[in-house]
């Protein structure tokens, strides 16, 4: 499985612009990780598909199928109907507005909820809100660079299968992006990954009064100083965060790698938290999240309870 931790830790001609080797692949199956970032840093450099030297064969024949053109803005030129998209897979979309962003979740969503569905409620609750928030804060940070997927296969020789969602963009990156909003004590690309997956810790500022009227995103000024303000996204935005992403991934038994900068955090099912160097430092946040159905059934279990809700419904009963 080539995913993305195989891309980034190539050791890969590079240059400062145009194609270099960093998309030079070789032949097999890769996962969303790895689509999302290469075509992400493809779009970043203006390339066309044309550009890419995909081999012709099963390789070409899957990126158009995952509309590697569309994410590219070029013309879709696949010859097939997409009906397995929103079942099995969603394709890699641009995040490059609000509207394309809720797409995007609703179709990976969409994915969770058919794959998992009621037998995996608890899973498929949490990430659902996950992929939302994450997102999200992708578009916001990203803008027109962000790319997202997401896949599943079977995973012999159990019976069971793998799922995979995927999301990148060529921003700032968790380093550049602390230093922009004033955090101090902070200088390795390392550190800052860390510091972004810690509870509590959060760059976001809430400037949006929630019991404001609210203005479209393409208001031109403010009618009403002072009582309205314009929400740039109504997407999701519920400040679950880094940190809440990796507990709930450790506590589901899944498989992470986030990149930023020239560093790389990997978690596996049982093992601690690792922290590696990328031979190809990635400009913007990469993020791929995979996940077994058998680990996760395994994993499957009610919330814990609520000591203040048990505490509330007793004294209602009285």
């Amino acid at each position: 499985m080539f995913g993305l931790a195989n891309l980034l830790q190539r050791h890969a001609a590079l240059a400062d612009r145009g194609r270099d080797g960093f998309f030079d692949l070789p032949h097999g199956y890769r996962s969303p990780g790895c689509w999302t970032a290469y075509t992400a840093r493809a779009r970043k450099r203006d390339l066309r598909l044309a550009d890419l030297e995909i081999p012709e064969g099963e390789l070409l024949d899957y990126a158009l199928a995952i509309n590697i053109q569309r994410a590219l803005s070029e013309q879709d030129t696949y010859r097939y109907d997409r009906h397995r998209a929103g079942l099995n897979y969603s394709p890699l979309v641009l995040l490059d507005s609000p509207e394309e962003t809720e797409h995007a979740t609703g179709e990976i969503n969409s994915c969770i909820r058919r794959l998992f569905g009621s037998d995996y409620a608890n899973f498929t609750s949490k990430m659902c809100e996950l992929v939302g928030d994450l997102l999200d804060n992708v578009w916001s940070h990203g803008k027109s660079t962000g790319i997202s997927m997401a896949q599943k296969w079977r995973n012999p020789p159990d019976d069971g299968f793998c799922f995979e969602f995927a999301v990148a963009d060529c921003g700032y990156g968790f380093l550049r992006e602390l230093r922009r909003a004033g955090i101090q004590g902070i200088e390795t690309d390392q550190a800052a990954i860390a510091w972004c997956i810690e509870k509590g810790n959060s760059t976001k500022k809430r400037s949006v009064d929630e019991w404001v009227q609210r203005l479209p995103p393409d208001a031109m000024g403010n009618p009403m100083p002072g009582i309205a303000q314009v929400v740039e996204s109504e997407n999701h935005h519920l400040g679950l965060g880094l940190a809440k992403l990796v507990e709930d991934l450790e506590r589901f038994d899944g498989w992470l790698w986030l990149a930023s900068g020239s560093s790389m955090l990997v978690i596996s099912p049982g093992q601690k938290r690792v922290f590696k160097e990328v031979s190809v430092p990635w400009e913007g946040v990469a993020i791929a999240c995979r996940f077994d159905s058998n680990r996760v059934a395994s994993r499957e279990a009610p919330e814990p309870p609520d000591e203040f809700a048990d505490i509330l419904g007793t004294l209602l009963r009285r």
